[in-house]
């Protein structure tokens, strides 16, 4: 029970169910895995175990209803604030001047219905420094009623301290098959389109949620068209890039897709072999002939180099700007 909605992952289930079976709790989990693939559901549907009335995660209690709700008074979810580069210190220490109450004040209280309580931190890399620190003496000694989950797509920028006190558990990326399969019997996506979100969507739900958007998904377009040389110019640049970072959601996906992009172009120069790319859909635009492999490679490694600064609080039209004007292909 409780664990009908988490798509795939049955390995991670079963370790933290064995947890609860053994009575075996660790005091705080590093749940670790690229974006939208059901980390957060987990760790949420698992806080149902914990707080479920019956201890199983039924879903029908009045504990599991509230958590469906998010309105359990024992579960406390982090993330950053909308408009916010990070998650600041008055999430994690408090401030009475702005009426902000910390996890570290709550966590020596005891829980408020149960006997447990869980703090689930989503993107646990944008914890600042302070934060972090702050975190870390909450971690060291942790009074034994609370469960901490700390999800991160970055676990390489956590602390070692944080991710050293943290029993890790790693997600790995969907099957196409059931990404396909949730699209089209979950969400209801016609089943042609269902193949096409399942292909282009990198392992993850949410990347496949957020390609379904006919917005961002015309837009991928016309970004493999600027790419190719096949509508290139400094204007479309430009506006393409005012427009895919109004969305800093979003960016990380289309950094993605441009990288699938160059890794299909590669495929089609190397083995002529359409059926082994990625973006079947736009395959008439990634048909280019034989092309000068430097330049995907110095691409690919532009692409990789931008991944990382925009992980900062950059202005992140310029800086997805100045890649496409370095990696557009001039014939």
């Amino acid at each position: 029970m409780g664990f009908e909605e988490v798509i795939g992952h049955e390995k991670q289930k079963g370790l933290l169910l064995s947890f609860l079976k053994h009575e075996r709790m660790p005091h705080a989990f590093l749940f670790s895995g690229q974006d939208g693939i059901g980390k957060k559901k987990t760790a949420v549907e698992f806080a149902k175990h914990i707080l479920c009335e019956h201890g199983t995660g039924c879903g029908a209690c009045r504990a599991c209803a509230r958590i469906d709700r998010g309105t359990h008074p024992d579960l406390m979810i982090l993330s950053k604030q909308e408009g916010e580069a990070s998650i600041g210190i008055d999430l994690i220490r408090g401030n009475e001047e702005k009426k902000v109450r910390g996890v570290n004040q709550e966590v020596y209280e005891y829980p408020y219905e149960g006997k447990k309580r869980v703090i689930i931190i989503d993107g646990a890399e944008d914890l600042t420094r302070e934060a972090a620190n702050a975190l870390l003496k909450t971690l060291e000694e942790p009074p034994p009623f609370n469960v901490f989950f700390l999800i991160t797509a970055s676990e390489e920028e956590l602390p070692h301290t944080i991710r050293s006190r943290c029993s890790r558990i790693f997600f790995t990326a969907l099957r196409q098959e059931q990404l396909r399969r949730y699209f089209a019997d979950v969400l209801s996506i016609d089943g042609h389109h269902a193949e096409t979100l399942s292909s282009i969507s990198f392992g993850s739900i949410g990347a496949g949620v957020f390609w379904n958007e006919k917005e961002n998904f015309e837009m991928r377009k016309r970004l493999a068209e600027l790419v190719t040389g096949k509508h290139k110019s400094f204007i479309n640049a430009t506006l393409l890039s005012q427009r895919i970072t109004k969305n800093i959601d979003g960016v990380s996906i289309y950094l993605s897709f441009l990288l699938s992009l160059f890794r299909d172009i590669f495929v089609l120069n190397i083995y002529q072999d359409s059926s082994m790319i990625m973006n079947r859909d736009i395959r008439e635009i990634l048909e280019l002939g034989r092309v000068d492999l430097r330049w995907i490679e110095e691409s690919v490694k532009r692409i990789q180099e931008t991944i990382r600064i925009m992980r900062y609080n950059v202005n992140k039209w310029l800086i997805f700007e100045n890649l496409l004007l370095h990696i557009m292909r001039h014939v």
